[in-house]
């Protein structure tokens, strides 16, 4: 009987199938007459286990320890499936085993109770891994909890893009003993286990119907609209949890909200001054509106008129809409819908990390035009010589402005799979790009695919022959007369005809793309494919991506997800203005550039006034709770942070910002070493002035070529950095809540935000006064914060040379003053890590050398062999003297050879060592600290000691005057350089004042 053929069984056998609690009668009865027709070939493939191999369904009886298949590891709570399941789950790979088995079972015979049991394994091992899917399924909310029923194979509920990609299989030799007890050696596969595939979090469920509010409202500057209502998708009549409006242009708003379908619901607008939640409000006047939404799936669109003043409680008009809705709802009770954050993860490798923007043609100090007859000149291989730049200074991640073919600015693309012909080509930055890999950094590249440049294949076609008679005639918006669109361009083919275009911001070198062309999306996604695939590049940052229509990235997140199944390819959007979480979510964009928070930084420090700097963060604690944006104080299209700070000293305070706050932060090349440039300072006319952000980098191995505070910028970017890095605080692990920041409302110059996580505290404390403060500031730690740091802890100062530390007092208030004029304190306290374990042997051997200091050798030689004990010394007496000691031949002494390396040196250190024991008049020397290093230290030198009170300046102790402390950084700093080491003992200075006794002369008198 062979494994591939086995026959159908009408009646069960006399074996163990006949018992109804063993495995093998489950495996038995589903294989009845009834299902000959699957039997057969099912059979053939869950009869071999890709573990244990052909050879054990063969019917071969395994060697112990070999991973046997026994029969009471099934039991009946794991009995499998019924028959047509592991149907479904079978596959060519088990063929493949069975004619394996079929080509070698001549040599391992035949054991029908073997195969039997073979069966058996695999039926639990299936049932095992169906159990641990379904769990794991559960788990993510992925599969319902009726959804596995017996007999139905289960599925998830989400489809999950991305492939698994199956690991490779190893070979195995393994022993096998025949029936007739001859062994037989024979390679096998291993189970493959796939790796579980990339599944992107769910994007929360929202209501089925959109309704798109518009109304046109004058605002002041620093006011927002927001609309709310009598649902909970509206904020339940809260303006701070209302749905902010989106501005669109003069005094235009506009939101679209997701509404559950067949309901009467109320709103109104409301004006709020800022983001405060106690901040004033303006509510619309007259009757609220009421909006009836249709069937599911369906739109609507209300074009409101604002009306402010009361029209009375007792107008009819008034009281008639909550009347409606009220007797409304006793018919349909309301759904509940409740308000969800948007979430968005980012991959793994950019949750950490340090991005650095690069322009490469400015970088690389590439012509500002190419007529495309330029030989391509390699100049992107410039950038090797900054690889240890890159290293020192700490970045993770190279964001690449456009590297495509293009005209001018790289922003007019005339060809996405090639290199620009001024900076090189496709197999270079292929090897810039490994390179890079190699020295852990990934690379992002610049997608313009809001437009092109004229000289892309497409619209040169639609050029030279028309928009009649090109295919590409749908590729770009086209209109037939010259004022449908700003850009007009005559046609080659046809003299006195042309078409207009539609171009980005008016500049007729970008015409748009109809991103809802089915080829164009087609065109835009292989080149998506073909960088992340054939180039290895690790994401995309994407130009003006507020104005591509959300969906177009829906599609574009599930093309790259594809082409690295891993998850891990990360989409950035540049977001200019407006609501980013239309565009950004777990099935869009992960995140887009923060304006913003950008533009708040360094005006906020130029205008002396914290206060916007604190409502542009209020405003992303509203709108991005659950996002993380990218921030920045320079790109290529703004000025440089060095140029638009009016004070120098501020730069820092900025660069806190952007390296110790929540968000990615991204460096703009050069500016670590302090470079200018604003718009006013190009002279390029096809860049409008940008080419003033666009410079030559500098030479980074020649400080001489830097600004003349380059080397004091860049070693400050670096420790910012590099906290970041050490310290997970500052990082993404680190809370970032409104509620723990504090403004000086009295003078709107002091600042200072709070973050914390389980094990560290940190405080970032500016002051953009020209003036020194005191006594503020008090920095106050949140109750909600779960650090278990207490009174008497210190924090210290990161940013402070020496390392100045701080006391926490009663309440968790820490005194974080005086503050020099414009000036950032960075306070840090880390839980205390456990002292290292000293081996008990080490311990031992330490006690007994300490025991045995100061006596002579022939002491020590008796007392570590355990034949003598010293007498106990007082600290600060001399040693005792052993009496009874004897005078000759003693290790050390007798045994002295003056011609062995080092030999004097030993016999003077003998000697002194025997004339301090015996000098009774004179102090004796200390003894040698022990092996472990805690356990001679005292408070000032062991940092896991508690920290006296004394040690650093207490401002709520009562003081005179003339006794005010010095330097507050006296205490003990756990960051700063190791201390001195000690002066030298009493044995160093007596044998110094006694050497002569050594010297040659008077050892020879």
């Amino acid at each position: 009987k062979r494994v591939g053929t086995l026959p159908a069984r009408a009646l069960p056998t006399d074996r163990a199938e006949n018992d109804p609690q063993s495995p093998e009668h489950n495996t038995a009865t589903m294989m009845t007459l009834a299902h000959a027709a699957v039997v057969a070939p099912v059979a053939s493939r869950v009869a071999i286990p890709k573990r244990v191999g052909a050879a054990r369904a063969a019917g071969a009886r395994v060697l112990r320890g070999a991973s046997r298949p026994t029969a009471n590891k099934m039991t009946l709570g794991s009995r499998p499936r019924p028959l047509r399941a592991l149907v479904i789950r079978a596959d060519a790979e088990a063929e493949a085993a069975v004619a394996e088995a079929d080509s070698k079972q001549d040599a391992l015979g035949n054991d029908e109770d073997m195969v039997a049991k073979v069966k058996a394994r695999v039926l639990a091992k299936v049932a095992a891994k169906k159990a641990a899917k379904k769990k794991k399924l559960k788990e993510q909310g992925l599969l319902a909890d009726d959804d596995d029923e017996e007999g139905d194979e289960f599925a998830p509920v989400a489809a999950v893009p991305g492939q698994a990609k199956p690991k490779a299989k190893k070979k195995k030799t393994r022993k096998y003993i025949k029936p007739d007890g001859t062994e037989v050696e024979l390679e096998e596969e291993d189970e493959d286990e796939e790796e579980e595939p990339y599944v992107p979090p769910p994007p929360p469920p929202v209501a089925p119907n959109k309704c798109t509010f518009h109304i046109e409202i004058e605002t002041n500057f620093g006011d927002h609209l927001c609309l709310t209502g009598g649902h909970p998708l509206l904020g339940d009549w809260s303006p701070v949890n209302g749905v902010p409006m989106d501005w669109v242009e003069g005094n235009k708003w506009k939101v679209t909200v997701p509404l559950p379908a067949h309901q009467l619901i109320q709103y109104k607008y409301v004006v709020r001054s800022g983001w405060a939640p106690d901040g004033e409000t303006r509510w619309q006047g007259g009757p609220d509106g009421m909006i009836s939404t249709g069937p599911e799936h369906s739109s609507v669109e209300i074009h409101d008129k604002p009306q402010w003043h009361s029209w009375g409680d007792g107008h009819p008009s008034v009281k008639a809409v909550p009347a409606a809705v009220e007797a409304f709802q006793k018919v349909k009770a309301p759904e509940n819908w409740e308000q969800r954050t948007n979430v968005s993860e980012l991959p793994k490798w950019a949750r950490e990390a340090v991005f650095y923007q690069i322009f490469p043609l400015g970088y690389f100090g590439a012509p500002t035009v190419n007529d495309q007859k330029l030989p391509v000149n390699p100049r992107l291989k410039q950038i090797r010589q900054h690889y240890k730049h890159f290293r020192e200074l700490g970045i993770d991640a190279v964001y690449f402005s456009p590297l495509f073919e293009s005209g001018t600015h790289g922003y007019d693309t005339f060809d996405y799979f090639q290199i620009d012909r001024r900076l090189g080509d496709v197999e270079l930055f292929k090897e810039i790009v490994k390179e890079l890999h190699d020295i852990g950094i990934k690379v992002v590249l610049d997608g313009v695919f809001n437009h092109t440049g004229k000289q892309h294949f497409a619209f040169k076609d639609l050029r030279e022959k028309g928009a009649h008679a090109s295919e590409f005639g749908n590729w770009y918006h086209i209109g037939a007369r010259k004022w449908d669109y700003e850009g007009w361009c005559s046609t080659d083919s046809i003299k006195g005809t042309g078409f207009s275009y539609d171009c980005w911001e008016g500049h007729p070198v970008l015409p748009r793309l109809n991103l809802d062309e089915p080829a164009v999306k087609h065109h835009i996604f292989d080149v998506a494919r073909f960088w992340i695939k054939e180039v290895g590049i690790d994401g995309w940052r994407l130009d003006v991506a507020h104005e591509i229509h959300p969906d177009f990235w829906r599609e574009f997140r599930r093309v790259c997800d594809d082409a690295k199944p891993d998850g891990s390819c990360l989409l950035v959007g540049e977001m200019i203005h407006g609501n980013y979480n239309g565009w950004v979510g777990n099935d869009r964009l992960h995140s887009g550039t923060n304006y913003q928070m950008s533009h708040a930084t360094w005006h906020s420090l130029n205008e002396h006034n914290y206060e916007y700097f604190y409502s542009a963060l209020m405003r992303d604690a509203n709108l991005f709770k659950g996002l993380t944006l990218v921030n920045f104080l320079g790109n290529h299209d703004v000025p440089r942070i060095a140029s638009n700070l009016d004070n120098p000293a501020h730069y820092t305070h900025a660069m806190v910002v952007l390296c110790l706050m929540k968000g990615i932060p991204c460096l703009y090349y050069g500016d670590e070493f302090g470079m200018e440039g604003r718009p006013e300072d190009g002279t390029d006319e096809h860049s409008g002035g940008d080419d003033a952000m666009r410079r030559p980098m500098l030479d980074c191995a020649k400080p001489a070529t830097w600004p003349a505070i380059g080397q004091s910028r860049l070693a400050l970017n670096k420790k910012l950095i590099a906290m970041r890095k050490n310290y997970p605080v500052f990082g993404s692990a680190g809370s970032m809540d409104i509620r723990d920041m504090w403004l000086n409302t009295d003078t709107r110059e002091q600042f200072i935000v709070v973050r914390y996580t389980e094990d560290e505290v940190a405080a970032l404390v500016f002051n953009c006064g020209d003036y020194h403060v005191d006594p503020w500031p008090e920095v106050v730690i949140p109750a909600s914060c779960g650090a278990p740091i207490k009174v008497g802890d210190k924090m210290v100062d990161l940013l402070s040379p020496t390392g100045t530390s701080f006391v926490v007092h009663d309440g968790k208030k820490v005194y974080a003053g005086p503050c020099e004029p414009n000036s950032v304190k960075v306070l840090h306290w880390a839980k205390p890590k456990p002292k290292p374990k000293v081996p008990a042997a080490q311990v031992g051997a330490a006690a007994t050398t300490a025991g045995t200091v100061g006596l002579p050798s022939h002491l020590r030689a008796a007392a570590a062999a355990g034949a003598y004990a010293p007498a106990m010394t007082v600290p600060g007496m001399a040693a005792p003297v052993d009496p009874t000691a004897p005078t000759t031949d003693q290790p050390g002494i007798g045994e002295y050879d003056p011609n062995a390396s080092g030999a004097y040196d030993a016999m003077q250190d003998e000697m002194a060592g025997t004339l301090a024991a015996l000098y009774g008049d004179q102090e004796a020397p200390p003894a040698a600290a022990a092996a472990d290093p805690y356990a001679a230290m005292d408070a000032a030198t062991d940092p896991y000691a508690a920290v006296p009170d004394a040690d650093a300046y207490d401002p709520y102790a009562a003081q005179d005057a003339a006794a005010a402390p010095t330097d507050a950084g006296e205490a003990y700093d756990p960051y700063a350089a190791a201390p001195p080491p000690p002066s030298s003992s009493y044995l160093d200075q007596w044998k110094n004042k006694r050497k002569n006794i050594f010297d040659d002369n008077a050892m020879n008198s």
